[in-house]
């Protein structure tokens, strides 16, 4: 003999059955046809089981159906906005032009030593350190005695000053 919950689920089964293609007209019809339809569906009866006890009356039961699963529709949207998907970009970025390839090559070792020689005392060793010896920024920062914070920003300060300096004179103005 099947007890009282066993009936219930029984009947529950019976009820999506009947009301399933219903289901997927109006999950398509939200979804303006794109595959999340079946998705939104699966989720909509998930919390129709979850809630079944309050359903009174199998003859309610389409009506119950059809607004759980407007509910979790509108959900979803909710959701959507707070938390945007992630777009991919397929587009790749431009190839540099053939004028800054040139510009590039036009500069020597000896163009970036003097640039680099030129740069403040602690910004100059705090960028050597990091680049041309491979520290981290905690060990620049013992050798310094500084905060790690501060040799950041010494960083950040010396490849600003030679990008500026590299710049090409028409990015300037």
């Amino acid at each position: 003999m099947l007890d009282a919950a066993a009936a219930t689920d029984l009947d529950f089964d019976a009820i999506v059955a009947r009301h399933l293609p219903e289901l997927r007209k109006k999950a398509a019809r939200l979804t303006r046809g794109r595959g999340d339809a079946d998705d939104l569906v699966q989720d909509a009866l998930l919390s129709a089981f979850r809630w079944r006890a309050g359903l009174r009356s199998p003859e309610l039961a389409r009506y119950w159906l059809l607004r759980i699963l407007t509910n979790t529709f509108i959900d979803r949207l909710r959701r959507r906005r707070v938390r945007p998907q992630e777009v991919a970009f397929s587009v790749e970025p431009p190839a540099p032009a053939h004028d800054d390839v040139d510009r590039w090559a036009a500069i020597s070792v000896d163009d970036v030593r003097a640039a680099v020689d030129d740069l403040p005392d602690d910004v100059r060793d705090a960028f050597r350190m990091y680049t041309f010896e491979g520290r981290a920024y905690a060990a620049i920062a013992r050798a310094q005695g500084v905060a790690t914070g501060t040799v950041g920003t010494r960083i950040m300060r010396a490849r600003a000053r030679l990008r500026a300096r590299f710049a090409p004179i028409d990015a300037i103005a």
